[in-house]
């Protein structure tokens, strides 16, 4: 005998610690309570033991035909709150046949049997011949208050406790022969009338304190286990399958008034709470519910045949795929609620599969076997799939047919869907061009707006057909997309994936016409603001989705601020951060960010490592795969030589819609190739007659492909390479230009050969998305790394591998292990003590359902430093006043002589010029901010 198996047995023959347990969990009942106060008009803060008196007392459900399914219900609730008390439980049953006081052939523990009496202070309390209170273990925990200023048969309060539960025992339990004899009644109501006989009988044999109080008393449960477990009985005769069913089992009372009405308090009635007001939990629901007609697992059952309850809703059952976008695939379950003592299975009857394009994903058999539990039922699921072709046309219905082999029932579903268009997304851009964009970035030899413009011109390079990219400036203002010096790009229809399509041509222009302004200040809070408001002015329709993307260099130092702006933001916001933790306004950024479905990146200091050359780009990438819901499937670099040939494998699966690869590089030097799995290359000359788009962009090269691709017998899933060989004419060409203009460059090209970065993006049904939270933004905050795995919408369970690379301010690269804490749910944790920004590089692999392998990645960043959990206080115009005030004291003529004028000027440093620049900014902020 397990415990835990969730079979009913006869109390004497579980372990001796086993009704220990019982006990435990019964005297615990009595100090977990529902809602609300002893006060409130439906009186509230009931224990759930003393609830159970309050349902019988304010039901009492006797001599009718409810009375054996109505106790059924309320023997189950009781086992389920005792199971969250412990879940290993069952509410076991005491054999009327047996003395209580001297049950023979008992277990007692350590194998041994003999005789047990359930009445002692160590379970069931007083059992002696005159009535008295049943005392310990249950006088201690409260079951009743002798002496209490408030009892609840003076009050009525279900609140209060009893001034008394008293017990006496005395006569003689019942006999297996009347037992036999009631089992042998072929009516319901001749049976239920013999069984509540011998009831009342016991009631009188195992005195309560009367038939109205004894829910009062704990043994009363064992009692009514005990009737339930003799009506499971006779429901389980294998000669009666008719009783199984709830059209049948009442036999003639199935059409009574009482049988047809909701049971009661639990439907929500008669004012009992929680079920009533104001809780008002109730479900309401009559005796022939499948949850009461299902007998409960009893070891005395005669069969364990299965009643099957369809869980979806309509007659028949219809599983709905609703705007289902163009290619993605839809999963809905058919769900079953199994109630039975044995194993149950649901099938897909043979020859009633659906047709596509609907099809059964999980399991790939169309069976699953469900096992008995310790809950009331057990639920199969059988997942349905739903494969979107265009939009427009309308899809038949489907259909498919499951089946039951162990009671023989079937179940016919009507599948129903409709395809939409892929979701488009309007993009608008807030691009920083204050003076300091014309700085170096970091050691990486470019400017920080040429590393600007090189990213943002492949994001819009690549952006796919379909969506919108628009662009604005800023720096101490915001500009107009049509200001006459520094214009942007109104929102601009991507009509297809070609490079010459106009509004490629108009998006790529604006990116390259982006210049810094050498008086600008930096303003975050007026470029955002005016991004958002082009987004909102976009016309409803036009778009299914709206993100905004902001980069910035620099600490704002003039309104409005991005505090100012943040809490107006309703798109998607992504931040990027052209610098250090400390260049920019780290804190703030990701302020604006979080919370609207984006995130922020930080590039940190660039050095000319390769990473660092690429970073800014690919976080453009990752940006343009966000906000386009594609997923990052690799994104490697390195350096290619001439004479050799790099291929790159990735993995593609069947739940992948379609494939965007594309190589960066840092020269227009290397010939790019696609290799699909079964070896065939396909090359920028092949690729438009197998259907693949190829596009050639500044320093980049991309190929574009649906799957299954229109190559051989159709390539889809499996290992897919990218290929890179140096094109040696090319290569000698840029080695003599760089020779003459970048030593530096020339050199390191000489050495290794051409920097690439090779980035493979899918629009799929295999979806990742990660996060780092912190802490604290000092060092020594705790860096959460959460990933979520999905696939077709289910939690990849068990099939994948996470973990995150990171790479700390000082350059150290360390590796941390994420732990599946929830199906498809991912985590893992690390200290940051350096200062400065730390680079993540999440990487997961596994396999599909079908057990293809995959892999996704995807960057992130965090950052810590000295001082950063302080509040965040953007500069204010009080502050432009002192400033402007001091400088201009400072360098006032009168605090110079003559001499030390000459001296300066002799020197090289010109105080009028300088009196000159400060008067200009002074002016600045004073139209600004009022100063």
């Amino acid at each position: 005998m397990a415990l835990g198996d969730g079979i009913r047995r006869n109390i004497a023959s579980v372990e001796p610690s086993e009704r220990a347990l019982l006990r435990d969990a019964l005297v615990a009942l009595n100090h977990r309570y529902f809602a609300g106060n002893r006060n409130d008009p439906n009186p509230g803060g009931v224990s759930w033991w003393f609830k159970q008196d309050e349902i019988h007392q304010g039901t009492h459900v006797h001599r009718g035909p409810e009375f054996l399914p109505w106790h059924r219900e309320i023997v189950n609730r009781f086992e389920q709150m005792l199971r969250l008390i412990n879940p290993q439980l069952s509410l076991h049953y005491w054999d009327w046949t047996q003395d209580p006081r001297a049950i023979p052939n008992a277990n007692l523990g350590g194998g041994t049997t003999g005789t047990l009496n359930l009445f002692t202070p160590v379970f069931m309390g007083y059992g002696g011949g005159s009535l008295a209170a049943i005392g310990e273990p249950w006088s201690s925990a409260g079951y009743y208050g002798p002496g209490a200023a408030l009892d609840r048969d003076s009050t009525g309060n279900p609140a209060d406790p009893p001034a008394s539960v008293n017990r006496s025992i005395g006569g003689s339990p019942a006999s297996t022969s009347g037992d036999t004899a009631i089992l042998l009644n072929a009516d319901f109501t001749d049976f239920r009338t013999a069984i509540e006989d011998v009831h009342d009988a016991m009631h009188g044999f195992v005195n309560m304190g009367g038939r109205h109080i004894s829910f009062r008393d704990p043994f009363v449960f064992l009692l009514h286990s005990n009737v339930d477990r003799l009506f499971s009985k006779w429901q389980t005769d294998p000669g009666h399958p008719d009783r199984l069913d709830p059209a049948l089992v009442y036999g003639s009372e199935s059409g009574d008034l009482e049988i047809n009405s909701n049971i009661e308090p639990w439907s929500g009635g008669i004012g009992i709470r929680p079920w009533a007001y104001p809780e008002n939990q109730g479900v309401p629901k009559n005796y022939k519910h499948p949850s009461i007609v299902s007998p409960p697992c009893y070891d005395t059952n005669g069969n364990a045949v299965p009643f099957v309850e369809v869980a979806n809703v309509g007659s028949p059952p219809a599983v709905n795929f609703n705007d289902v976008p163009t290619g993605e695939t839809a999963v809905r379950a058919a769900v079953f609620r199994v109630y039975g003592c044995g194993e149950a299975t649901i099938r897909v009857k043979a020859g009633t599969g659906p047709a596509g394009p609907f099809s059964v994903l999980l399991p790939a058999s169309g069976s699953t076997t469900v096992h008995h539990g310790v809950g009331p039922f057990a639920e199969a699921r059988i997942w349905l799939a739903y494969t979107a072709a265009a939009a427009g046309f309308a899809v038949p219905d489907g259909s498919v047919t499951f089946e039951c082999p162990e009671n023989g029932k079937e179940f016919t579903f009507i599948l129903k869907a409709n395809a939409i268009a892929r979701p488009t997304v309007a993009v608008m851009m807030a691009l920083d061009q204050s003076g300091s964009m014309d700085l170096d970035a970091g050691s990486s030899g470019s400017k920080r707006v040429e590393v600007l413009k090189d990213a943002a011109r492949k994001f819009m390079e690549l952006i796919p057909a379909g969506n919108g990219v628009g662009l604005i400036r800023f720096d101490h203002n915001s500009y107009a997309v049509n200001d006459a010096t520094f214009p942007g790009l109104a929102m601009t229809n991507i009509a297809s994936n070609n490079v010459f399509d106009p509004g490629r041509v108009a998006a790529i222009a604006a990116v390259n016409s982006h210049v810094t302004n050498p008086a600008g200040y930096t303003s975050v809070g007026d470029g955002v603001d005016r991004a958002r408001q082009l987004l909102n002015a976009i016309p409803a329709g036009a778009f299914q989705q709206k993100a905004l993307i902001v980069l910035t260099d620099g600490l704002e130092n003039d309104p409005l601020w991005i505090s100012d702006v943040a809490g107006s933001i309703d798109n998607r916001t992504f931040a990027i951060g052209l610098g250090s933790e400390s260049q920019v306004n780290t804190t703030a950024l990701r302020a604006l960010a979080n919370g609207t479905g984006g995130y922020l990146l930080l590039t940190g200091l660039l050095s000319s490592s390769i990473d660092d050359f690429f970073r800014l780009s690919k976080y453009f990438m990752q940006i343009l795969a966000g906000v386009t819901n594609n997923n990052v499937i690799l994104d490697p670099s390195g350096y290619i030589a001439p004479g050799s040939t790099i291929r790159i494998p990735f993995y593609v699966n069947e739940a992948d819609i379609d494939c965007t690869m594309l190589a960066m590089l840092d020269e227009d030097v290397v010939n790019f190739a696609l290799e699909a799995p079964d070896g065939s290359i396909v090359t920028p000359a092949s690729a438009a007659g197998l259907g693949i788009e190829h596009g050639q962009g500044s320093r980049t090269q991309s190929y574009r492909f649906t799957l299954p691709a229109a190559i051989g017998t159709g390539q889809h899933a499996g290992v897919w390479r990218a290929l890179l060989e140096i094109d040696k004419t090319k290569f000698k060409k840029v080695l003599t230009r760089l020779r003459e203009r970048d030593r530096v460059q020339f050199q390191s090209m000489a050495a290794h050969g051409a920097r690439y970065s090779v980035v493979v993006h899918t629009y799929s049904n295999l979806k990742m998305a990660n996060r780092v939270e912190q802490s604290s933004v000092e060092p020594g905050a705790n860096l959460n790394l959460l990933t979520s795995l999905s696939e077709y919408g289910l939690p990849v369970e068990r099939r994948a591998v996470v973990m995150a690379e990171l790479t700390r301010p000082n350059g150290q690269v360390e590796t941390v292990s994420l732990a599946e804490t929830q199906p498809g749910e991912f985590a893992g944790g690390y200290r940051a003590d350096w200062s400065g920004v730390y680079h993540v590089r999440f990487l997961a692999k596994g396999v599909t359902i079908r057990g293809t392998p995959f892999t996704r990645e995807e960057l992130a960043s965090a950052a810590v430093w000295s001082g950063g959990d302080g509040p965040y206080r953007p500069p204010h115009a009080e502050q432009g006043e002192e400033l402007c005030k001091l400088l201009n004291c400072l360098v006032h003529e009168k605090n110079f002589s003559d001499e030390f004028v000459k001296r300066m000027r002799h020197s090289g440093i010109n105080l009028d010029g300088m009196r000159d620049c400060i008067r200009k900014v002074c002016n600045h902020k004073a139209r600004r901010t009022g100063v």
